[in-house]
């Protein structure tokens, strides 16, 4: 947002409305959210001037986010990943509350590798699972001006089928206050590499999917319908 063209219009409105008789609150209001609205918009007609500014997009998790292209299948971001390859959730938590920087959006993956070697867990140890998911949402609030959450998919042998089946039950469950993505529908079996990796071909679709979720959110896409 252009904050000095907000700073100089709200001046000018905070004279305005000690004028008796020329505004009253409601109009005040109104007023104020039109001078925000055109903020925004000049913001954005600056930017896609320049060329230099795109929204943050952040991708916090395992290898699932480790290893997707984000640079090429997210072109219109710049493109952040604080994931590495076989990391469990305390982890990805404590990499959520050692993160220093903000970022327009952020994407949450993990919770599989809890359960390496474990076939047959148990909803406790699956609950504290989705406990240390829901901290680290909590964290990442602090971080993040929109935040979306990724579920597993369904994997194969060697990974964890069950456990990945329960996290998904209690992820849907549990994380209702912010957008999610269910894979189940989304991802098949030939899109695994190995029984739990992606393809190229599937993390196409899964960007598809986010990137519709992103721009339909983020004012910086949909400000410009209203030029």
């Amino acid at each position: 947002m252009n904050i000095i063209y907000f700073q100089k219009k709200l001046r000018l409105l905070s004279f305005l409305s000690k004028t008796r008789g020329v505004f009253n609150r409601f109009s005040v209001f109104v007023l104020a959210l039109a001078l925000l609205l055109g903020a925004c918009v000049q913001d954005r007609i600056q930017s896609k001037e320049s060329k230099l500014y795109k929204p943050s997009f952040a991708l916090f998790g395992d290898s699932i986010s480790a290893f997707w292209p984000v640079e090429q299948q997210f072109p219109e971001f710049e493109t952040y990943k604080k994931a590495f390859p076989g990391r469990r959730t305390y982890e990805i938590q404590e990499a959520a509350e050692n993160e220093t920087m903000r970022y327009r959006s952020c994407m949450l993956n993990g919770g599989v590798n809890d359960f390496l070697n474990n076939f047959e867990p148990t909803w406790e140890e699956v609950d504290a699972t989705v406990q240390r998911q829901l901290k680290t949402l909590e964290i990442l609030n602090n971080h993040c001006d929109y935040i979306i959450v990724l579920n597993v998919w369904t994997v194969q042998l060697p990974w964890p089928t069950k456990a990945a089946s329960m996290i998904n039950l209690e992820m849907k469950e549990k994380v209702t206050f912010l957008p999610r993505i269910d894979p189940e529908n989304l991802i098949h079996s030939e899109m695994l590499l190995d029984g739990g990796h992606l393809t190229d071909e599937g993390y196409g679709i899964l960007s598809q999917r986010v990137r519709e979720y992103l721009k339909a959110t983020l004012p910086e896409f949909w400000m410009e319908f209203l030029l």
